[in-house]
């Protein structure tokens, strides 16, 4: 037998937001004097949801303590506080212009800053005729669709202007923003134009990251032209508050909780456990192809059955795939089984990076994960972590060429020894001397040079004129240009600065894979837990049975 859905009226259900439209997904938040859609990431019973409703963020956070659902912590005390403070703001001001200025939210994974934005939103969303809770991959994938409608729509009219216009009307006075982070060139171009015309509207901004602002997009392509006035706007509209914990308070509850006793995850694959979980989930119904709307009107097939799809690492992740897709996926199945998951690491960034995206729109959604691992949970992206702590620094620094008798081999060792130099900030000689070890610089190190007559012959030439330059040989000239080369890589428009440049970027994002893949790891642990499991039988309308006898 399939899993049965409760009676209606039973448990909140969640309702399928299907395929993805720009305007449904802004104008998604709660009608006017209705409910939000969202997930959160715990269940508000009605007690609860009518202190939350009167009394605000305070009220509501000190009820969930007292009946053991969160653990009190001074730390989100704080800004529980202060989020108190823009929920009283935003109730008396109604919508329009404001003064209220938003939060900034950072600190480390589980550290409850998702949980404590979700509170406020629970709070101020029943009072306030439009606002939005998005997460911030999902935000910026439908600004990036609205700025290509723009060139259509508004031709004369500035993108972001036209973007951030369709914003305020459409989703009025609140933005929260979950897991804030910037990864492209593209983004942080962006930023500063259209948040700066959604702050002068009045939108009051909400944001969670696991970085201060001034870490954000760190190491990146053109960091320092882009990234200081999104700062600065920021800082100028939002408050800046660090949520400091040593705890992890995702693992906390799953240590309260316990491991659901019917595993939703399986290590070192093993025979059988998706087909099993097709079986339990669907009634043994027969495997069939689905389609659904995925990002930018593409349709996708999966193997799918009543809200619950079968299919593979290799499917979600080494294909490309976008963040939108995972969306639309994870809104329109209740139940996703994953197979033949990998250890990854950094050769495998790319299928990391949409392994990471995938576990946060299904976490966003509420999704329940039955997954194949094909090592220890713990294990899979062990080896990603670590690259939150590399920087250019590190990276900068390693030299190596490979092979030295190949002539490629040759050149990356003098690239190596130029960008080391580069980085040192040398003197013209000194990259002259790093690059072309001997070569001689004067005429008096060119005649006492072995085997340099002609060459000096060359160089002591009139050319004939009495201003013409000097002729050199092909010799001395492939020396010049070598020179030449090794310098313009000081110059910021220089090609070589260009290569530095996407090496950096490429740096910078490897670190915020880490970060990705910190947080992952932090959720799948959540996710097979039995509070994580509970709260998605009742949002769902499901019960959820007992293990089936063998």
């Amino acid at each position: 037998m399939p899993e049965q859905r409760q009676r209606p009226g039973a448990a909140a259900e969640v309702v399928a937001v299907g395929p993805l439209s720009v305007d449904r997904d802004l104008a998604q938040g709660p009608a006017s004097g209705g409910e939000s859609s969202f997930a959160m990431r715990f269940l508000l019973d009605e007690e609860t949801l009518n202190i939350a409703r009167s009394q605000g963020p305070v009220g509501a956070y000190k009820r969930l303590v007292d009946n053991g659902v969160l653990q009190d912590s001074e730390e989100q005390q704080r800004i529980i506080h202060s989020l108190s403070a823009i929920y009283h703001g935003l109730r008396g001001k109604g919508e329009g212009p404001s003064a209220v200025k938003g939060l900034y939210i950072h600190g480390s994974v589980g550290s409850g800053k998702s949980m404590v934005m979700d509170l406020f939103y629970a709070c101020t969303s029943h009072h306030l005729g439009r606002c939005r809770r998005m997460h911030f991959h999902e935000f910026m994938h439908l600004i990036h669709r609205m700025v290509h409608q723009a060139k259509g729509d508004a031709p004369g009219i500035r993108p972001a202007d036209y973007v951030a216009k369709r914003i305020v009307k459409e989703v009025g006075t609140l933005l929260c923003f979950d897991e804030m982070a910037i990864t492209t060139i593209q983004d942080c171009c962006l930023l500063t134009p259209l948040f700066n015309a959604m702050w002068d509207a009045g939108v009051v901004t909400i944001m969670t990251s696991n970085r201060a602002p001034e870490d954000l997009y760190s190491g990146g392509l053109n960091r320092h032209v882009y990234l200081p006035p999104f700062v600065a706007s920021l800082k100028a509209n939002c408050r800046v508050m660090p949520l400091i914990s040593d705890t992890d308070y995702r693992q906390e509850q799953v240590a309260r909780s316990g491991l659901a006793a019917d595993p939703v995850f399986c290590e070192q694959e093993e025979a059988g456990f998706a087909q099993q979980w097709w079986h339990k989930a669907t009634g043994g119904a027969e495997r069939q192809l689905e389609t659904f709307e995925a990002g930018y009107g593409r349709r996708l097939e999966v193997t799918g059955h009543g809200g619950v799809v079968l299919t593979s690492f290799e499917e979600m992740c080494r294909q490309t795939r976008s963040v939108e897709d995972y969306h639309a996926l994870c809104s329109r199945y209740h139940t996703i089984i994953l197979e033949g998951i990998p250890t990854l690491d950094a050769d495998g960034h790319n299928e990391a990076r949409r392994f990471t995206n995938f576990i946060d729109a299904s976490y966003e959604a509420h999704a329940r994960l039955v997954a194949c691992f094909d090592a220890p949970v713990g294990e899979v992206l062990s080896g990603l972590t670590a690259l939150r702590d590399v920087g250019i620094d590190e990276v900068g620094h390693l030299a190596g060429c490979g092979d030295s008798d190949t002539v490629s081999s040759g050149v990356l060792e003098a690239v190596s020894r130029m960008k080391a130099a580069v980085e040192r900030g040398p003197t013209r000689e000194e990259v002259m001397s790093s690059v072309f070890p001997g070569r001689p610089t004067t005429l008096f190190d060119l005649e006492a040079s072995e085997g340099s007559v002609k060459d000096m012959e060359i160089w002591q030439q009139g050319g004939g004129a009495s201003n013409a330059p000097p002729q050199v040989s092909k010799n001395w000239d492939d020396r010049r240009r070598t020179t030449s080369f090794s310098w313009e890589s000081g110059d910021p428009t220089a090609e070589q600065q260009t290569i530095k440049g996407v090496f950096a970027a490429a740096v910078a994002s490897l670190k915020e894979t880490g970060f990705a893949s910190a947080r992952t790891q932090s959720r799948l642990m959540e996710m097979q837990s039995n509070s994580y499991l509970d709260e998605w039988a009742a949002k769902r309308g499901f019960s959820r049975q007992a293990p089936e006898p063998s």
